[in-house]
C-alpha cells in the first residue's frame, strides 16, 4: 500500500523546544518509512536545516489554514498531524474538520485532571496521542479515547558522560573540585517555577554550607518570566549563578550536562520534561517536583521526587499545579553531594537503563499503525 502524504504542524523554533525535538525525530522517521512529509513550522524562520522532510515557515493559525487548504487542493496532503498544546488544538481541529482533512493529535497534559472542555476539543481529532501515560489515563477518565505516544531519546548522542569529560570540563569552566554544580534547563516562564529553584540553591549554600554553582540555561529576557539576575541576588547566589541563553548548539549544551553533579526541576507541572530525560541519559541524578509526567519518568527509584508543599487549581485547563518543598529539594541535593561517586546513588544506573528503552522506532511505529488504520476509514 502506498504511504500517505502527511502534513505536520508544530513549533519548530530554531532556538529549540520540546516540540521541535519530537517532530524532527518523528518526521524523519516517517520519511524513512516512505511517507511524504511537509511541516508547517511555527517559529521557524527559514534557516538551513538537514531534515528529510520539507519545512515551511509559518507565523499563525490563519497561515496554517490557508496553506493546508492549498496543499489539500493540490493533493499534496492526505492527513495532518498536529503537535501542539491543547489550546492551539482547540483552534485548529475545527478548521481541519471543516476542510475534511483527517487529523492526529500529539499533545502533552502537564497535570491532571483533563477538563471536559479540552476533552471535547480533542474529540474532533481522528486519533489522539498524549506524550505521557498520565495524559492517556486522564483522557480515559473523561471518556476520551487516547493513547500514550512513547517519546524516544537519542541515547547515543546523549551518552553517559565520562569522568574525563566531567573533570576537564570543570577545569575549563574554572569550577573547583569541591564545588557542587546544579543544572537546570528550562524556559523562563511561570510553569517552570524558577524562583523555587533559586530558593533551593540559596538554602543549599546557606544552610548546608556547600560551595555551589548553579548553571541555568534559559531565556534571560522573557517578557513573561523572572528578572533572573535580580532573583539570584534575592536568594544570595548572584556569584554562584552561571546563566546561559537557550539555543546553545548540542556540543556546548552537552558540556554543561557533563560537568554537573545534579539536575534540578521545580516545574509546577510537566507534560514530559525532555531535559530531565537528557540528564538521566548523561548519568546525572535528577531532583524534581512530584508532578505531571515527572512522576512516571522518575518512578521506581530513577530519581528523587520532592515532597509537595501544596497544590492549587490553575487557570490553564483547570489542572492541578504542585509546589515542591524547598527543604525537600535541599535535602535531596545534600544527600547526592554527600554520596558523590558512591554506589548509593543507584538512581543514575537505573535511569540510564530506562532511557535506553526509549527508542524512537517505538513512537514512529505507533504513528505508522495509526495512519494505516485511518487510511482505511472514513473522515
Amino acid at each position: 500500500m502506498d504511504k500517505q502524504k502527511i502534513l505536520f504542524i508544530s513549533d519548530m523554533n530554531p532556538l529549540g523546544s520540546g516540540y521541535k525535538t519530537i517532530v524532527t525525530e518523528l518526521g524523519n522517521g516517517l520519511v524513512s518509512l516512505g511517507y511524504k512529509v511537509i511541516c508547517l513550522g511555527l517559529g521557524y524562520n527559514g534557516t538551513e536545516h538537514w531534515n528529510k522532510f520539507t519545512l515551511i515557515p509559518t507565523r499563525n493559525i490563519q497561515e496554517i489554514e490557508v496553506m493546508a487548504g492549498n496543499l489539500k487542493n493540490l493533493k499534496e496532503i492526505e492527513l495532518a498531524i498536529i503537535a501542539l498544546d491543547i489550546p492551539m488544538q482547540e483552534k485548529l481541529l475545527p478548521l481541519f474538520k471543516k476542510m475534511k482533512i483527517k487529523t492526529i493529535v500529539i499533545t502533552p497534559l502537564e497535570s491532571g485532571p483533563l477538563c471536559f472542555t479540552w476533552s471535547y476539543a480533542l474529540s474532533l481529532a481522528n486519533k489522539v496521542f498524549f506524550i505521557s501515560q498520565l495524559g492517556a489515563d486522564e483522557a480515559q477518565k473523561v471518556g476520551l479515547d487516547a493513547e500514550h505516544l512513547h517519546i524516544g531519546v537519542d541515547s547515543v548522542s546523549w551518552r553517559l558522560r565520562t569522568t574525563d569529560e566531567y573533570n576537564k570540563g570543570r577545569e575549563m569552566m574554572n569550577i573547583p573540585p569541591d564545588t557542587f554544580v546544579v543544572l537546570t534547563v528550562a524556559d523562563n516562564q511561570e510553569r517552570k517555577n524558577l524562583s523555587k529553584s533559586f530558593e533551593i540553591v540559596g538554602k543549599l549554600k546557606k544552610e548546608k554550607e556547600i560551595k555551589v554553582k548553579y548553571i541555568l540555561v534559559s531565556r534571560e529576557f522573557s517578557p513573561i518570566g523572572w528578572k533572573l539576575r535580580d532573583l539570584a541576588m534575592r536568594y544570595g547566589i548572584a556569584s554562584e549563578l552561571m546563566l546561559f541563553e537557550r539555543g546553545l548548539d548540542f556540543k556546548k549544551l552537552y558540556a554543561l550536562y557533563a560537568v554537573s553533579d545534579a539536575y534540578l526541576s521545580t516545574s509546577k507541572a510537566e507534560g514530559l520534561g525532555l531535559p530531565v530525560l537528557e540528564a538521566m541519559a548523561c548519568g546525572i541524578p535528577v531532583v524534581a517536583t512530584n508532578t505531571g509526567a515527572l512522576t512516571e519518568v522518575l518512578a521506581d527509584g530513577r530519581g528523587f521526587l520532592m515532597k509537595t508543599e501544596y497544590t492549587f487549581c490553575d487557570p490553564w485547563g483547570n489542572a492541578d499545579r504542585n509546589i515542591p518543598s524547598a527543604d525537600s529539594g535541599v535535602n535531596f541535593l545534600d544527600w547526592i553531594w554527600f554520596y558523590k561517586g558512591g554506589k548509593e546513588v543507584t538512581a543514575v544506573s537505573d535511569a540510564r537503563m530506562y532511557i535506553e528503552t526509549l527508542t524512537w522506532d517505538i513512537p514512529i511505529k505507533q504513528l505508522d499503525e495509526a495512519m494505516e488504520k485511518l487510511n482505511e476509514s472514513e473522515i
